[in-house]
């Protein structure tokens, strides 16, 4: 197991950004960009080590150690001012001082990210509390992590992304320290431990062992519907003495500390007097999830439906640019066209005029698109463009196509734009036969609409249909089970994408069937899929799987590196919604409905949206941490909002059959 990219293991990184090296900004007259990586060893042994870096005024002195037996690493960065005149060190980015710790987080091919690869899960956002948690994506033996001990963390950067190594890395990670300002003679220190660790709880308990300023915290939910009372649940570096924004905690004799609020929305700042220690998470409060639904609808409509009656793309969803108040027209990449991942926007009006029949701005709405999708997004015989006349076969687009024909029927829309009066269900038949036709079966298809479509052809007596629909998802599924964590490459060489549509597909397949088998491979994939997800305390993190090119695709900002949230990230809200219901465990509904909640920082009360959440203070140099301009692709995160809560409807109303029949 490699924890630490190096030449041997990550040859396309630059030497200079090893692990322990870094910069800082001394100033224009250094361009704004210092850095240290010729030391001064001033003393070496076998299980400790001390360094010297001198930059001008600033010497850097690098302490590592071996402790407890050498179960843990221990290693400090104090930055001395020797120079006559302060120091700021407090860029506008944050990131005026970067320490490199390229973790191993790359997926160069799936046996050997499985073997040999971890996922990085950083709470480098929290001041003083602050961590990092390597998780073995293979879920081999145990698993390493970071506590910080002493100084404070601003943030995290990435470099070293670009089009040659593409979505496969999440670069070169830098944490940012706070130091801010240094006086002359002043100086500053960071230092963590590392240490080795089994699951999330043992790493926290490890965290609080070897560091005196961790706090775990415990909240219900990090996303607050209008004025929902926030609960802080404290253990750790916290006491009778520490405030939450400025609110006195409640302790109890255990050390578990309390503290409520209906007013904490967005940064949350937790201290105690006495001490250096500032601890930070983040919370988000909406107005109402029904009432951003429909205001997402609404500006979709107004804003992103293409009016041009009587001529090509009339009646498609297209991207929107925030900044310019226009359609994106003249944006023509395969991932901003008018087909594609846009989809998710028509399935989304399909299934809120099935929950709002009355609703007739969205009913003429769907009108108009799903007669573009019929008549310029497919031919006559289901084949799926990849896009209004590009006829390269790209197999993602099928599924979507399918749930939106699928959705559709469920409404009263009837044949409205189809090609010769065809039904929905005609549709979907069409574009099913030619998707397993074109090889869709050895696709990880992401939103097949497995128990949806059988349940819609059960109800509607399309016995026919059924069967055949049925034997096609249950090869399909097959193959997938035959393989395991054996995950072909797709558009990225392995990836929470590839994995969860493996766990939803097979989880799916086990409600119609009830069949055990099914099951059992689920929770093979299941577990795999689960380890790209963080536990940091913070909406935008929490529960939501790693990702880290989106923002490049389907951004205006063609920006690299993480994106948290990422609407994708609901997949996995699906597959735990199948999962909590396939094992009657109320907390992984709770998980799944975390995750939805966490995406819904996606949007805006007034509707506008974004496709990324760049998380990262920034990449390659360019300042992140912030939301995209493009509304793309994100309304899936809405639609499967919608789709959780028809499935609780429809297994709520089962339930009340059931007892009836009974009694």
């Amino acid at each position: 197991m490699s924890w630490v990219s190096s030449p041997d293991n990550a040859p396309w990184q630059p030497l200079g950004s090893r692990w322990g090296m870094g910069y800082v900004d001394l100033g224009a007259d250094s361009l704004h960009r210092t850095y240290w990586k010729n030391p001064s060893i001033i003393s070496n042994d076998n299980t400790s080590m001390r360094l010297e870096y001198k930059l001008g005024p600033l010497v850097i002195a690098v302490s590592r150690s071996l402790r407890d037996d050498g179960m843990t690493f221990h290693e400090s960065y104090n930055f001395r001012n020797v120079g006559s005149e302060c120091l700021d060190l407090d860029g506008p980015q944050g990131t005026s001082i970067a320490i490199f710790t390229p973790f191993n987080d790359h997926y160069t091919n799936t046996k050997e990210a499985l073997q040999n690869r971890a996922h990085a899960h950083l709470w480098a956002n929290g001041g003083s509390n602050a961590w990092v948690k390597m998780t073995q994506m293979g879920g081999h033996g145990p698993n390493l992590g970071l506590v910080v001990t002493e100084g404070s963390l601003r943030g995290y950067s990435i470099e070293s992304r670009d089009r040659t190594t593409m979505s496969n890395t999440r670069g070169v990670f830098q944490l940012h320290p706070i130091i801010d300002k240094l006086a002359p003679k002043e100086q500053k220190t960071i230092a963590w431990s590392m240490f080795w660790h089994d699951d999330w709880d043992d790493f926290f308990e490890k965290c609080a062992k070897l560091s005196s300023q961790f706090i775990h915290f415990n909240i219900p939910s990090y996303t607050l519907i209008g004025d929902e009372v926030a609960t802080l649940q404290m253990t750790g570096a916290v006491s009778g003495k520490t405030t939450v924004n400025g609110q006195k905690v409640v302790c109890v004799k255990n050390g578990r500390c309390t503290a409520k609020s209906d007013r904490w929305d967005g940064l949350v700042q937790v201290e105690t007097p006495g001490t250096e220690h500032s601890a930070r998470l983040y919370l988000n409060r909406i107005e109402s999830v029904e009432r951003l639904v429909d205001s997402r609808i609404r500006f979709i409509i107004e804003k992103q439906q293409v009016f041009n009656p009587g001529k090509p793309g009339d009646g498609a969803y297209a991207v929107f640019d925030n900044q310019a108040q226009l359609i994106a027209f003249w944006d023509t990449d395969n991932d901003r066209n008018l087909g594609r991942e846009r989809v998710g926007m028509g399935i989304l009006m399909a299934r809120w005029l099935r929950q709002h029949p009355d609703d007739d701005k969205v009913r003429n709405s769907l009108k108009r698109y799903y007669k573009f999708v019929c008549e310029e997004l497919q031919d006559e015989t289901g084949y799926v463009l990849n896009g209004p006349g590009n006829w390269e076969k790209r197999l993602y687009n099928w599924p979507w196509i399918m749930q939106l024909h699928i959705a559709v029927a469920s409404t009263d829309l009837g044949t409205i734009g189809t090609r010769g009066g065809e039904t929905p269900l005609e549709r979907f038949e069409k574009t099913m036969e030619s998707f397993y036709n074109e090889g869709g079966g050895d696709l990880y298809p992401i939103g097949l609409p497995v128990l949806e479509s059988l349940r819609h052809l059960q109800s509607v007596g399309a016995e026919g249909l059924f069967g055949r629909a049925k034997n096609l998802f249950l090869n399909h599924g097959q193959r997938i089970l035959d393989r395991g964590v054996d995950y072909p490459p797709f558009e990225v060489n392995f990836e929470q994408s590839i994995v969860a549509p493996a766990a939803i597909m097979l989880l799916e397949i086990f409600r119609v069937t009830k069949k055990s088998k099914w099951l059992d491979g689920a929770e093979l994939q299941m577990k795999t899929l689960l380890r790209f997800q963080g536990k940091q305390p913070d909406y935008r993190l929490h529960d939501i799987a790693i990702r880290h090119w989106d923002g490049y695709w389907f951004g205006k900002d063609r920006m690299w590196g993480d994106t948290f949230p990422h609407y994708w990230s609901t997949l996995d809200a699906v597959a735990l919604h199948h999962y909590s219901y396939a094992k009657a465990d109320e907390a992984c509904k709770k998980r799944a409905d975390g995750i939805i909640l966490g995406n819904l920082a996606l949007f805006s009360q007034d509707g506008e949206a974004s496709c990324a959440w760049i998380y990262p203070l920034s990449i390659n140099g360019r300042t992140g941490h912030y939301k995209d301009p493009y509304a793309n692709d994100q309304d899936w995160a809405l639609n499967y909002l919608l789709y959780l809560k028809q499935d609780d409807e429809h297994v709520r109303k089962e339930y009340e059959k059931t007892f009836m029949d009974r009694n």
